[in-house]
């Protein structure tokens, strides 16, 4: 793996399953590129008191009473948070250091998972985030509620982690289609930022008639040799969905590459989005270049 562009490693981190997972993928990625790693805790206050009001039947003082009530859950729930979001960047942390590195950054702050990012897109060179947060802990499929908008939050590289398991990685497909963002996705592979030298590269491409896939893949062919890079070449035709779900299985594949989001939100509202029917259907880890 060559050095990543400037900047760091960001890990958005919390206390879910792939929280752990997602830490120590980042881990590996600053290793593998000798890049800084910052892990990133959120907190988000969605306060629901436990106590049922019944705003029409309140007198003025027991209105009073109750925005003091609300107002005292609110800090002792805050201070829980902030308490709690440091026991798991002090984790991370531990995990780190063990792990040999020394420039570590750890940092807890106000609000959602896709402000942060867009604050800090400036020195992200990498995002690593878990496809579920804590509200889908259990749950084997979905993907968490902000997942989609911290990926649009940024145009760096995005590695969605999916398996609570570390595993380095060891095959990586990279889906690629002739989009914008898959052109820009193979100009990331090409400089060999994410390959190791142990890691075997598929290239892969679907089309609906198999000439198209060829094509594809032939011009595809010229970039990654220009890189350096080892790859398998393989055209196919059918459903993209079924075709790459299925090159997975078949080919053991532990991480997929590929652009994202290549149309905007409002066709995604209307067609449903490629990349999240992919993340969905798929159990490999996702690396996602925009």
């Amino acid at each position: 793996m060559t050095a990543l562009d400037k900047g760091l490693i960001l890990a958005g981190i919390d206390g879910s399953d792939l929280g752990k997972s997602v830490a120590r993928y980042a881990i590996w990625l600053s290793q593998n590129s000798q890049s800084p790693v910052k892990f990133l805790h959120t907190i988000e206050h969605s306060h629901r008191s436990e106590n049922a009001h019944h705003e029409g039947t309140l007198t003025p003082n027991m209105k009073e009473h109750l925005l003091d009530e609300l107002s005292d859950e609110e800090r002792l729930e805050s201070k829980q948070l902030i308490a709690d979001g440091k026991v798991i960047l002090n984790n991370a942390r531990q995990m780190a250091e063990q792990a040999g590195l020394t420039d570590i950054i750890a940092k807890q702050r106000h609000g959602t998972l896709p402000e942060a990012l867009a604050d800090l897109e400036s020195e992200i060179a990498m995002a690593v985030l878990g496809s579920k947060g804590e509200d889908h802990d259990g749950n084997k499929k979905g993907l968490g509620s902000q997942l989609e908008g911290a990926i649009r939050a940024i145009h760096s590289p995005v590695f969605i982690v999916k398996n609570t398991d570390f595993s380095e990685p060891k095959k990586l497909m990279f889906a690629y289609n002739g989009s914008p963002t898959s052109k820009i996705a193979l100009e990331f592979i090409k400089r060999g930022t994410f390959c190791t030298q142990s890691l075997e590269v598929h290239l892969v491409s679907v089309q609906k008639n198999i000439a198209d896939a060829e094509k594809l893949i032939a011009e595809a062919q010229v970039v990654l040799t220009e890189g350096d890079i080892n790859f398998v070449a393989t055209a196919l035709a059918g459903d993209a969905m079924d075709e790459l779900t299925r090159y997975q299985q078949e080919n053991d594949i532990d991480t997929t590459a590929m652009g994202a989001f290549s149309h905007g939100k409002v066709h995604g509202l209307f067609f449903g989005s490629f990349t999240t029917r992919m993340l969905l259907e798929s159990s490999t880890n996702f690396l996602l270049i925009r």
